[in-house]
């Protein structure tokens, strides 16, 4: 594939949010330019996989997390990214899924360059995104959880941009 020719693909993220109000972010680093940044665990879906399926496979694969419930979706996004050469447009859905913290495993992961690029988990709060000078994925993602944690999923899905 040409650098320039661009791969559509269609994702699902997971916001893993606690009673507490913390979030789980993972950490990866783009290996050509070192760039890091911090977002929700989820990934592309196949061609003919559901959302509700990707989801769950990517959650077990990303987190070890096998059991949950499936919540609303609450954001959409596109951005179109470079990634090992690659030009990828991603179209993406956010959905909630209210846990108790628990300690994430990347164990389940198959895929060599997502192992590759992973450099960590944490459980955040959203002062501490507000506080912090790291790139989150949206960038807004201190504000939309505190508005997610005050009011609740919104009816229809938000556009939060980049």
């Amino acid at each position: 594939m040409e650098l320039s020719e661009i791969q559509e693909r269609e994702a699902v993220r997971a916001v893993l949010l606690t009673p507490e109000g913390k979030v789980l972010l993972i950490q990866i680093q783009e290996p050509a330019s070192g760039f890091r940044l911090w977002l929700t665990p989820g990934g592309g879906m196949g061609p003919d996989e559901k959302p509700e399926d990707c989801l769950r496979r990517e959650l077990r694969e990303e987190t070890g997390l096998g059991e949950f419930r499936f919540g609303p979706p609450l954001w959409t996004r596109e951005h179109t990214f470079s990634w090992v050469g690659r030009r990828i447009r991603q179209r993406e859905t956010y959905y909630l899924v209210r846990t108790d913290q628990f300690e994430p495993t990347m164990n389940g992961n198959p895929e060599k360059v997502e192992i590759d690029a992973f450099r960590g988990f944490r459980w955040w709060t959203t002062p501490e995104i507000h506080g912090s000078n790291e790139l989150f994925v949206p960038q807004r993602l201190g504000e939309l959880l505190d508005d997610l944690i005050r009011h609740g999923p919104p009816e229809e899905p938000v556009r939060v941009g980049i």
